[in-house]
């Protein structure tokens, strides 16, 4: 019973219910072998009745009844090797491709010898058993016919098909794997016989022979793989189904689907003569998203996969599949997506489950950061791609064969890096909004910058740029700048300093850009807090916040002669309290790289004096929030509103009444009896005594500068690019082809709009002047001035077609403006169009009170440029100075006769600045710049 107990767990463990696939007997006694297959019929039978997904109405459900969405990941380059993870794009992008030139260097047999270290190195069963543990459900495997069946040009008998071990073999296996960890299994017709599209890279096409779509041979050939398939895992309850092409890219001389449509529906009759049981999802052409002639369903348990990639993550951008789904009552799965930042991968899952609909990505494994698992490519590998570009010499033989050998051990799962952010990006963080530590630490230890918290942009994070959108914009934007260790907005290079780093920092550090941290802190005290920088620019400026209260206030950290020198900046007396705290890294002025901070030398926090530490308005202006270094216990009722004196732009602002603001304690709010204004240099002076911690008074606070925090307003006249808004509901920003390029505004249609915060000095008539692209014969675009849910109309602008969504034309209107701060909204009342940029200029009403002519720069603020419109009555040789905040002189250059004068603005500091134009006859009245 022992040995027969062996062999029944053995064969358990290879496959459970292989009814339709072979299971070799002949050594055993033929009673053990009877024994055996009445087991085996006697529990296959009610398990494989219930298990299959199949499709039930517009989703996927398992044999309980049960709804399923499928959670996977692609093999990628394990059975169909393409270039650009192979490192060769450039010279190979193709397996074939690179296969002969590997084998012109190291010859047939050891090519051979690569291929099965390869296929036994790639993924195994190690690889399954973790894809199970990170949360996924389901592998999508990249198979090339070539493993399951010679080319037709190499059969042994014109015309016959035979068959190859190798690739059903590496599916038993794969199956058996899925199955342990109850997993389904799709299996992915990657490269089909003679390649289904243009793009070799992805099905392995030779365009020197003939394609699947012309050669009946191949045709054959990928009936009978899929029909021979099918016979041999019909009855396996964890198939998931069969994706019968993937990415057909073919430009079919009917000029439509048919000749796809006929071959999908011939495989799919080839497969239900010998299984009935399995799903069966059809992809588009198109690179699978054109399912134009694919419709309607040709088979009752079918569903339409689409892929999608380096779009905008909107419902928008399905809507053509789940179209499909409503139209036909059939599933869709997004059968293949990836290569992108995690910001992407988070949104795109969060919209696919919100809608029902399962997802696959792709690959499991690669060199890179967007992966679950990154491969490592060995320096020898390197130097033979090199010599393939004919950057190098010929390595020989024997090394050429070590470096692919070696290359092929790196995918092994043990010498790969696990990148948990990928998957937490992809299973945890779809559905929630919480951080969580990436790495534990406590308070005394290096704190270092790239071991921020795991969770999305905004809640572990906060960076400017977090993902790639080309498929929307036309170009490319690289998410993580350096390329390294993770995959978040957060740009991340390898790191030169010594003798404390982890090997990588944080580096192009933008404004208000910032990182938190899980530290643990074993008693509460007032620590040094050391900061290791690099600045090749101009240096940076940074604080901390604890919970959302400043804990520090802005430090300033140095230029240091280089992005790579490294220097020590220490702060003392950072008051933190006892526990696991989440700690805010800010940079408010970016410029620095991060290497690491630490907490050291903790002492009483009660020797500590307590202070002032941060000033700021509240965004709405109406209020000033000051922050100590020690909560406030003094009772409110005993701090006077009149002890306070605050200016903007040396205006006094009264102080109305003081509260408390937050749980710690530690912030006071001012309410004050005006609103500030953006771009105002706000300054406040405390007079009182009254503002006292545990008896301890707060020292002096006199004429502390208050950092402005109102969002940025333009000031009209002036010209504002469309991109710019405040609030957009409804709009895209996509690539401009109109002069001066940039982005335009598009996709408006009816009840769309867009906000501009505006400052207006003089009331009056303007005319706005609006640039536009349409096809469409008759839009309305109304404009409106106000503020919350309260606007009104000035005035309607009808847009007639311009003969292209980019053939741009300026259209005009004259509407009266009121004086002051508000919101300008442009709100599309019908029709569809682009918008590039819109203008306002003085109308005659405004320019009567004028004398001379005010001037205006364009776009105020202003962040890398601005554009002065020169005056129509000036002499041509105009002297223009620029003037900082207190009066100095910063640039001073002449005009030569032109309209428009282009500002340099890129290398001065955030800051409020004035434009000076004089001649001989004239001083015109500044303007006012402002630089965010």
């Amino acid at each position: 019973m022992k040995q027969f107990h062996n062999i029944f767990i053995q064969f358990r463990i290879q496959s459970k219910t292989a009814l339709c696939r072979p299971f070799i007997t002949d050594n055993l006694p033929s009673g053990l072998r009877i024994i055996i297959l009445l087991l085996v019929l006697s529990m296959s039978v009610p398990v494989y009745a219930q298990d299959y997904l199949h499709r039930s109405g517009r989703y996927i459900y398992d044999g309980s009844g049960k709804e399923v969405i499928l959670r996977g990941i692609g093999t990628g380059n394990w059975m169909l090797q393409e270039g650009y993870m192979m490192q060769t794009s450039e010279v190979a992008g193709s397996q074939h491709e690179f296969r002969a030139k590997l084998e012109a260097i190291i010859g047939e047999e050891k090519t051979a010898a690569f291929y099965e270290e390869w296929l036994t190195s790639h993924f195994g069963r190690a690889d399954v058993d973790s894809m199970k543990s990170w949360g996924f459900n389901s592998v999508r495997v990249a198979m090339h016919y070539i493993w399951f069946t010679p080319p037709v040009g190499e059969e042994p008998v014109a015309g016959e098909i035979t068959w190859t071990e190798k690739g059903f073999a590496l599916i038993d296996s794969l199956l058996d794997w899925c199955g342990d960890n109850e997993m389904y299994l799709i299996l992915d017709l990657h490269g089909a016989p003679g390649g289904q599209g243009k793009d070799s890279n992805i099905s392995d096409y030779d365009p020197s022979k003939p394609s699947l779509w012309e050669s009946q041979a191949n045709k054959d050939k990928t009936i009978a793989l899929w029909k021979k398939l099918a016979e041999r895992y019909c009855n396996e309850p964890w198939i998931g189904g069969y994706d019968l092409i993937n990415e057909t890219n073919w430009t079919f001389p009917e000029g439509n689907n048919s000749k796809l449509r006929e071959l999908m529906v011939n495989i799919t009759k080839a497969i239900r003569e010998v299984d009935k049981n399995h799903l069966i999802f059809i992809e588009g052409n198109g690179f699978a998203n054109d399912f134009s002639g694919l419709t309607p369903p040709w088979d009752s348990n079918m569903a339409y996969s689409f892929h999608k990639y380096w779009n905008y993550n909107t419902t928008e951008s399905i809507n053509f599949a789940l179209n499909l789904r409503n139209s036909y009552n059939i599933p869709i799965w997004l059968g293949e997506t990836g290569e992108n930042s995690n910001v992407w991968f988070t949104s795109l899952i969060e919209l696919c489950e919100k809608n029902r609909i399962g997802w696959s990505w792709w690959p499991v494994k690669k060199p890179g950061i967007n992966n679950p698992l990154s491969v490592s490519v060995n320096e020898s590998y390197t130097r033979l791609v090199n010599y393939w570009k004919g950057q190098a010499s010929n390595p020989g033989a024997d090394a050429a064969f070590e470096a692919v050998m070696q290359f092929a051990r790196n995918h092994r799962i043990e010498n790969c890096e696990f990148r948990k952010d990928v998957v937490d990006a992809m299973i945890r963080q779809p559905h929630t909004v919480e951080t969580i530590p990436f790495s534990r630490v406590q308070a005394g230890e290096p704190v270092f910058a790239v071991n921020y918290d795991l969770g999305r942009n905004g809640f572990a994070y906060f960076d400017n740029d977090t993902a790639d959108f080309h498929g929307s914009t036309g170009e490319f934007i690289n998410w993580n700048q350096g390329w390294s260790y993770r995959n978040d907005g957060v740009d991340i290079e390898k790191c030169t300093d010594i003798p404390i780093s982890n090997g990588y920092n944080v580096g192009w550090t933008g404004d208000q850009e910032w990182m938190e941290y899980t530290i643990s802190i074993d008693s509460t005290a007032a620590y040094t807090f050391n900061i290791r920088s690099a600045s090749g620019s101009g240096g940076s400026r940074i604080l901390l916040k604890l919970d959302g209260t400043p804990i520090t206030p802005v430090i300033s950290l140095p230029a240091t002669g280089g992005w790579q020198k490294w220097q020590t900046t220490i702060f003392k007396s950072v008051i933190l309290p006892r526990g696991n705290q989440k700690i805010r890294f800010v940079f408010e002025k970016g410029g620095s790289n991060l290497n690491y901070f630490s907490f050291t030398d903790p002492m009483s926090s009660q020797t500590v004096p307590f202070n002032l530490i941060f000033t700021e308005s509240a965004a709405d202006g109406n209020s000033i929030l000051l922050t100590f270094n020690k909560p406030v216990t003094s009772h409110q009722e005993e701090i006077l509103p009149g002890d306070f004196t605050v200016t903007c732009d040396n205006i006094p602002v009264r102080v109305t009444s003081v509260g408390n603001g937050g749980d710690t304690g530690q912030t006071l709010v001012l309410h004050l009896s005006e609103t500030l204004y953006y771009g105002g240099v706000i300054r406040l002076s405390y007079l009182g005594n009254d503002i006292q911690s545990a008896g301890q008074p707060v020292e002096s606070i006199a004429n502390v500068a208050v950092i402005n925090r109102l969002p940025v307003r333009f000031t009209l006249p002036g010209r504002i690019q469309s991109e710019d808004f405040a609030v957009n509901n409804g709009l895209v920003s996509e690539k401009c082809s109109d002069t001066g390029g940039g982005w335009d505004m598009g996709y408006a249609s009816p009840g769309d709009y867009l906000d501009y915060r505006v400052y207006v000095p003089e009331a009056g008539k303007y005319i706005f002047s609006f640039r536009v692209a349409t096809i469409r014969a008759a839009s309305q675009l109304i404009i409106m001035a106000g503020e919350d849910n309260s606007f009104t109309s000035l005035d309607t602008l009808n847009i007639t077609s311009t003969g292209g969504w980019q053939t741009w034309k300026t259209l005009s209107t004259e509407l009266h403006l009121p004086k002051g701060r508000y919101m300008l909204r442009m709100f599309v009342k019908s029709g569809e169009f682009n918008t590039n940029w819109f203008q306002a200029d003085y109308g005659t009403s405004v320019k009567s009170n004028l004398r001379p002519p005010a001037l205006v720069c364009y776009p105020n603020p202003a962040k890398s440029f601005t554009v002065l419109k020169m005056p129509d009555d000036g002499t041509g040789n105009e002297e223009i100075t620029v003037f900082n905040g207190i009066g100095q002189p910063v640039k001073k250059f002449w005009s030569e006769r032109e309209e428009e004068v282009v500002i340099d603005t890129s290398g001065l500091p955030g800051g409020i600045y004035f434009v000076e134009v004089r001649n001989p006859a004239l001083i015109y009245p500044l303007i006012r710049l402002i630089i965010p």
